[in-house]
């Protein structure tokens, strides 16, 4: 059997006790999520609603525009036709100017607010000249207007405008000849559309605001957790006797780190875990050059543990009983396949705990196939188990 000297590598990976020392740290649980990153979210989800509604607005008027046009060329007894016409194409333009105006960054500042006062002004101004113009059927743009309205603006500024759109509405709907009662009902309808908008409004940001408090609560319990896998292998660590027999330690707290990396990666990308960063943190604190080539792969949580676990056991393998070049390779497809080459000889390469735990973990934990087979010039360690479909 090829092999390397193996004396320094417990001491190297895991690090020294010396080093140990300095690392480990007492940890005080935070009791709750601190006010300030509460009201950060809850201003990041404000935001980010109102830019969605900017960006519905887009398309909104450009599909107000098409059909106030084909309403114009269509009704040959319209008034004052290409003062319409004019009125709809400075429409256009206003639409695509708001196009390219950076509203995430400027919804926050005065320089936004005024443009989006300046928007909801002139929507206001060209339904009503549609309607007194043009007749009451352009009154139904009204129905897509004043909810805009209601959903972009907040605070004061949203009962402003939602006034002066009642007042215009109230003020057309005296000026062109319709009956009280259809006066009251298209009147009373766009109270019903704003408050139904108003109510979704309401709930949506309800549900996105529970959402994002249950990822950052899951965040903060991974983020928990890695810290009490990484303190209990400290702690381990700690305890370790001197010379070859405190190897089971070093080898015990390397899985705990392994499953310690999932949850730290899991802080990072809520509910997935990438799978090249995932190898490349297990074979971080090698003691010798370990090569991670990976495709892009995410895995949830459970699998990502046990793929975790897998590669710490073959990785180690590799390096106390093979030797270099070691190569970590994954691939992904139908199948994922997990592949750890090494310079060794595979006869009588001795079959211990660790590797029982890989087959183990292979056959019952992920429904695959583990095989540890001799190639040209080394070793070639292989788990083989389909993809989890997310």
């Amino acid at each position: 059997m090829s092999s390397v000297p193996t004396d320094h590598v417990t001491v190297a990976w895991p690090p020294a006790r010396a080093a140990l020392f300095a690392r480990l740290r007492v940890w005080h649980p935070r009791l709750g999520l601190r006010e300030g990153r509460v009201g950060e979210h809850d201003a990041s989800l404000e935001l980010g609603f109102r830019f969605a509604a900017v960006q519905v607005g887009y398309w909104l008027g450009w599909a107000s525009i098409v059909a106030v046009l084909a309403g114009l060329a269509l009704d040959v007894a319209v008034q004052h036709r290409w003062l319409l016409v004019g009125s709809t194409l400075a429409a256009a333009a206003g639409n695509t100017v708001a196009m390219v105006i950076p509203w995430r960054e400027w919804l926050t500042n005065r320089r936004g607010r005024v443009l989006l006062d300046l928007w909801c002004g002139g929507l206001i101004t060209f339904v009503a000249l549609l309607v007194v113009n043009g007749g009451s059927n352009f009154a139904l743009l009204l129905f897509l207007v004043v909810p805009f309205i209601a959903v972009v603006q907040n605070g004061w500024r949203r009962g402003f405008w939602l006034a002066v759109s009642a007042g215009t509405c109230s003020l057309v709907a005296a000026l062109i000849p319709l009956s009280a009662g259809a006066t009251a009902m298209r009147l009373a309808l766009v109270a019903a559309a704003v408050a139904v908008a108003l109510i979704l409004v309401r709930t949506i940001r309800r549900e996105a605001a529970r959402a994002e408090l249950e990822r950052t609560l899951a965040q903060e319990a991974n983020h928990r957790i890695k810290n009490d896998l990484q303190t209990a292998a400290d702690l381990l660590l700690l305890g370790r006797p001197d010379g070859t027999s405190g190897t089971a330690f070093d080898e015990t707290a390397a899985r705990i780190r392994s499953i310690a990396t999932v949850h730290r990666l899991l802080t990072e990308a809520e509910d997935r875990v990438d799978g090249a960063e995932l190898l490349r943190g297990i074979t971080a604190d090698s003691p010798v050059p370990v090569t991670v080539d990976a495709e892009p792969a995410a895995f949830d949580a459970a699998t990502a543990q046990k793929l975790g676990l897998i590669a710490n056991e073959l990785v180690t393998n590799a390096f106390q009983h093979g030797a270099p070049p070691i190569a970590v390779r994954l691939t992904c497809g139908v199948e994922t396949r997990l592949r750890v080459d090494d310079g060794g000889h595979a006869v009588d390469r001795p079959t211990g705990f660790g590797l029982d735990l890989v087959r183990r973990m292979a056959e019952q934990g992920l429904d695959g196939s583990f095989v540890l087979r001799p190639e040209e010039g080394g070793t070639r360690a292989e788990v083989v188990f389909p993809t989890p479909q997310r």
